[in-house]
């Protein structure tokens, strides 16, 4: 398996279609709209990326087939009760 970060044009095409194939056989799968996805991840338009950054991977299989996507986020403003320390989440 290989992880790649979504750093250009043709890595971004790819996380957005990787889920729409991923739930191809799924009827009941409604297929978030490309822009509003693309929306999370830039900084003009996700107020977030004042306090935090966000990086974005594919994977692939050994043949180079898409088998899915995964996002990481930081927010150094949000703290968790208890803990002293910056928090960042996985999705």
């Amino acid at each position: 398996m290989q992880l790649i970060e979504v750093t250009d044009k043709k890595t971004a095409r790819e996380f957005l279609e990787v889920n729409a194939l991923l739930n191809r056989e799924n009827p009941a799968y409604i297929r978030a709209l490309d822009n509003e996805v693309n929306d999370v991840f830039d900084p003009a338009k996700n107020k977030n990326y004042k306090y935090g950054e966000t990086r974005r991977w594919i994977a692939k299989d050994d043949t180079g087939k898409l088998i899915g996507r995964i996002a990481a986020f930081t927010n150094t403003k949000y703290i968790n009760k208890g803990t002293d320390f910056a928090t960042g989440g996985v999705g």
